[in-house]
């Protein structure tokens, strides 16, 4: 308020002087003339004022001299006129910053105030994040060693991300799930003989149950020769997710052409086939891994999850590979059609 009125004060002053300015360097005959009472008009429309003595019945009238006032020059009045504009401009400005600043110091404060708003991730996204995870302490880089319950856990893990992405994968995921229970069965009987991969291969043929190459069914090692398949199908299909050329029921048909169809009887082959010709397009894939619907779907959140897909192949594929070779290190690889 003091910067306001202060302001004010200085801004009348300076048309007082501006106005005095002009009105000396305006010419005579252009004065306005006076309006104080008593007056008289002489020829030449100048306003004379008057004294009146009285002296018998003669009225006298005699002309007053205008007092003489002590008037600055023009130029005076102009330089006044700037140190005054000068002086307001500092006012000003000096308020204007003293008002940003404490603007500033309030929104700080009022920011440091708010609550801490966390960044909302879906629910699908969440389940990639895990199975991602997961999988990712599953192999020992050291010795080249599959840890068989973080193996089980990491299935049970994909198969929840499987069964959100909806129908489209649900005959591969219930196959998938037959053949992890095998595998927690044996494991939950034994589970200091079956700590790695190779060690439960191992526990399984020293038991006699299998015949050479040929496994028997319902076994562990059944079961985790059909886990690393259907994986290294969903391997190339993932793979395919990534890039934006091919439609995923193509992808996914080269997919099982190279890992399960050589396996599968006629029957299976035909149920397999008319299963993956109803996978939806990419995006709807997409979405359903993002946990969200397809017009909600866009390219940041797209670029997310192809950048997780790629992550899930990288850490599936070293995987994968060392498993194969522990089944035909122990000559437990059954290639017949199911």
């Amino acid at each position: 308020m003091h910067h306001n009125s202060l302001n004010i004060s200085l801004l009348l002053l300076l048309c007082g002087c501006l106005q005095e300015c002009l009105s000396e360097a305006a010419p005579h005959h252009h004065r306005r003339p006076s309006t104080t009472f008593p007056y008289y008009h002489r020829d030449d429309n100048e306003h004379l004022p008057y004294n009146t003595i009285r002296g018998g019945s003669t009225l006298t009238k005699t002309k007053k001299r205008p007092q003489q006032r002590n008037k600055k020059p023009p130029q005076q009045l102009l330089h006044n006129a700037v140190l005054i504009t000068v002086q307001i401009h500092r006012d000003t400005t000096a308020q204007l910053q003293h008002i940003q600043s404490h603007a500033s110091r309030e929104f700080e404060s009022f920011l440091s105030n708010l609550p801490k708003l966390q960044y909302f991730q879906p629910k699908s996204s969440c389940q990639l994040d895990e199975v991602i995870n997961t999988f990712s302490s599953v192999l020992h880089s050291s010795n080249n060693q599959i840890d068989t319950s973080q193996l089980l856990k990491a299935c049970r893990s994909h198969l929840h991300l499987m069964k959100s992405a909806g129908s489209s994968l649900r005959l591969v995921a219930k196959d998938l799930e037959s053949n992890v229970s095998k595998v927690e069965r044996v494991y939950k009987s034994s589970p200091k003989n079956c700590r790695t991969l190779s060690s439960l291969l191992e526990f399984e043929r020293s038991k006699g149950i299998h015949d050479g190459n040929r496994l028997k069914d319902p076994s562990a090692a059944m079961g985790l020769l059909w886990i690393r398949r259907s994986l290294a199908f969903q391997c190339d299909l993932y793979s395919s997710l990534t890039l934006r050329g091919m439609h995923p029921r193509e992808a996914a048909m080269l997919a099982y052409t190279k890992h399960l169809k050589p396996y599968h009887g006629w029957a299976l082959g035909k149920l397999f086939t008319a299963s993956l010709t109803q996978l939806p397009v990419r995006k709807a894939f997409i979405a359903k891994f993002a946990g969200v619907d397809m017009d909600e779907l866009n390219e940041p959140l797209d670029s997310e999850i192809v950048k997780k897909l790629r992550l899930l192949v990288g850490v599936w594929d070293p995987l994968l590979n060392c498993w194969k070779e522990d089944f035909e290190r122990l000559n437990m690889e059954d290639v017949r059609r199911v």
